[in-house]
């Protein structure tokens, strides 16, 4: 197929002589891209058009607009918003601009990366994380609502205590050894909702040569929220699962540049692993009939638990 042919399947004649005419770029080189679950991409070299997929996907496209504006000189690494349209000529659905991040998404890398640069990357994406949690969701659009997210579920104390006591109570562990987690998990539980980007992924980060993250894709989900939501291996795919085993060492590189950036009196990345370990091993240890993935998962977490309770 060739860069012609790709661009005909978001656009077709007369429909692309219009965009390029309505957007400058005349004679400037194409491509698409089809990579987006909810959008296509027409991309130029300094800039990225947005379409949706579907209808239903114009909320979100619009929403992200609206995010990426309120973002815009804030120290945010994140895509300037660079335009939006409304053109029927060009399609049913509004479509906006947004400038090209340099360097490659993580997960462009993710499969030959190493021990060493999974964690550096994750240190870095730490530091970024803070930049936005920063921000005081007081002067921001009244768009930023707080909303409630697996998250709260997870640090729900109710939820936590029965997770604590049925973890131990797996591992042979005495029952102090339950009370004194949800101790340590207090200071996390008590932490200030702040903007929260709500769907990191190794598919929305993009670093430089370094593994510095340079830019986060995607902000549509971007709301009012629990910091631990960015921080949550639950949104990405099943790479980052193959590096299980070292998720104290990822957590704590992350948590500490993240404390680093963002001052103040935090709590402790042990309690920020712990209530992960605590969620995910009393989940899979529920579960009536396991598969492979959910008892490997449930396996990882008790040894991990067993490391914090040594």
């Amino acid at each position: 197929m060739t860069a012609e042919d790709r661009l005909h399947a978001v656009l077709i004649e007369p429909q692309l002589a219009r965009f390029r005419e309505l957007c400058g770029v005349g004679g400037v080189a194409l491509t698409a891209s089809f990579d987006g679950w909810h959008r296509h991409a027409i991309m130029a070299p300094d800039r990225v058009y947005l379409f949706p997929r579907h209808g239903s996907d114009v909320p979100a496209l619009l929403r992200e607009a609206t995010v990426l504006e309120a973002l815009a000189g804030r120290g945010v690494p994140a895509p300037r918003l660079l335009g939006r349209w409304r053109d029927r000529a060009v399609s049913p659905y509004p479509f906006i601009a947004v400038s090209r991040c340099r360097g490659q998404t993580w997960h462009q890398l993710e499969t030959a990366a190493t021990l060493d640069a999974v964690a550096a990357m994750l240190q870095s994406l730490g530091g970024a994380i803070a930049s936005w949690h920063l921000l005081d969701r007081n002067r921001l659009p009244r768009r930023f609502r707080r909303r409630r997210d697996d998250i709260d579920d997870m640090l729900d104390a109710d939820e936590l205590r029965a997770a604590a006591t049925g973890t131990a109570h797996v591992l042979g562990l005495p029952r102090r050894q339950a009370a004194d987690w949800c101790r340590e998990l207090e200071p996390l539980m008590a932490m200030e909702p702040v903007i929260v980007h709500g769907d990191i992924n190794e598919g929305q980060i993009v670093v430089d040569d370094t593994l510095a993250v340079t830019c986060i894709l995607d902000w549509e989900r971007a709301h009012i929220g629990h910091p631990l939501k960015d921080f949550d291996f639950g949104e990405w795919g099943y790479g980052i699962f193959a590096w299980e085993p070292h998720f104290g060492l990822f957590r704590r590189r992350m948590w500490e540049a993240y404390v680093a950036v963002r001052g103040g009196t935090l709590p402790s990345w042990r309690a920020m692993h712990l209530a992960f370990c605590l969620a995910w091993a009393y989940g899979h240890s529920r579960r009536t009939q396991p598969n492979d993935w959910a008892r490997t998962r449930l396996a990882n977490n008790l040894e991990l638990l067993k490391q914090l309770a040594g």
